[in-house]
């Protein structure tokens, strides 16, 4: 008889935050006419916490994946694959035809498709992360920390580098296997492990101050106009290692323990369990208020809940369905 695995709240709580993050990244145009500096600069703010959303699910899934006995190499593709690809399929079609529905010619649908002008860049991402696993999982069993902080430092280098557009160096010194997105499993993965000599309490501020001042710097760049790759940069690294440590370590003091039970933790618990779904389903939903747009700054927080509540509800819902669930992405 299997024993139903224990949750860890902080990953469902970050988990949550980081759907709500993707969907910040999608709904600026229900903001309506920004005629101040302080309106331009509270508009740029809100979206860049956006840009934390997929770092965070990223190093979420180094921290439960990494440094972990698998059965098989095939056994972890297949329950990794079939937890991604049926839902993709699904939303897809969904996605695709509302698409279809709206007039849109097939050129730009294939795009939407192979994740051009859309979210689904990210499935794609996830798929060549997926096929990695295995080989960073072996390597950090063997070398342990030190290979990880061998890893990161390799990586910090190449993000460096991206930040300031001067990646590669040179056309032959090409650290790909390094650089990019694989960076932020392998970066969860050693927060969460790493043993830091300070307390809990001074390790929770750290990462509330990393936090800001990486947020300040990103928002400022962002103002100033200077171009960063996105999610390739020092400032978006920071904001999600402030992030990651200020919620683990508010949870290592036992922070959460009052709203774990009640219905904030149940609602925080959903929000995690459907956010794959809600990283779909909100593309339908957003292009489907868009029809329906204000273009309010007053109404923009109503817009702005109203997204996310659909976007949660869709999966929910045909998670109740049978047959249906192993497909909706919860």
């Amino acid at each position: 008889m299997k024993t139903k695995k224990e949750r860890i709240f902080y990953y469902d709580l970050l988990r949550a935050f980081a759907i709500i993050a993707v969907i910040i990244c999608h709904v600026d145009h229900f903001f309506g006419p920004l005629t101040t500096q302080a309106q331009i600069i509270a508009q740029m703010t809100f979206h860049d916490i956006g840009d934390i959303g997929v770092p965070i699910f990223l190093m979420i899934s180094g921290a439960l994946l990494l440094n972990r006995d698998y059965p098989s190499l095939p056994d972890f593709l297949k329950r990794r694959f079939a937890r991604i690809i049926y839902p993709f399929i699904f939303w897809i079609i969904l996605i695709l035809g509302q698409l279809y529905y709206c007039g849109y010619n097939s050129a730009f649908i294939w795009k939407v498709f192979i994740g051009e002008p859309s979210i689904t860049w990210y499935f794609w991402t996830l798929i060549g992360i997926y096929l990695f696993i295995p080989v960073l999982n072996s390597f950090i069993k063997d070398y342990e920390i030190k290979g990880v902080e061998y890893f990161l430092a390799i990586w910090f280098v190449t993000m460096i580098l991206k930040t300031f557009n001067a990646y590669p160096l040179w056309s032959y010194f090409n650290l790909d296997m390094f650089a990019s997105f694989i960076g932020y499993p392998v970066l969860g993965y050693w927060l969460v492990n790493k043993k830091f000599n300070l307390n809990d309490k001074k390790l929770c501020i750290l990462g509330f101050i990393i936090l800001l001042i990486s947020l300040a710097v990103f928002v400022y760049l962002g103002y100033t106009h200077v171009s960063l790759i996105r999610y390739e940069n020092m400032p978006n690294i920071f904001m999600g290692v402030g992030l990651f440590l200020f919620i683990m370590y508010l949870d290592k003091l036992n922070a959460f323990n009052k709203i774990k039970d009640n219905f904030i933790g149940k609602a925080i618990v959903s929000l995690s369990v459907c956010s794959y779904g809600m990283y779909f389903s909100h593309v339908i939903v957003v292009k489907f208020l868009s029809y329906y747009n204000p273009k309010s700054n007053l109404l923009f927080p109503v817009m702005f809940v109203l997204t996310v509540f659909l976007s949660w509800l869709l999966p929910y819902i045909l998670s109740k369905i049978p047959y249906v669930k192993t497909i909706s992405g919860v």
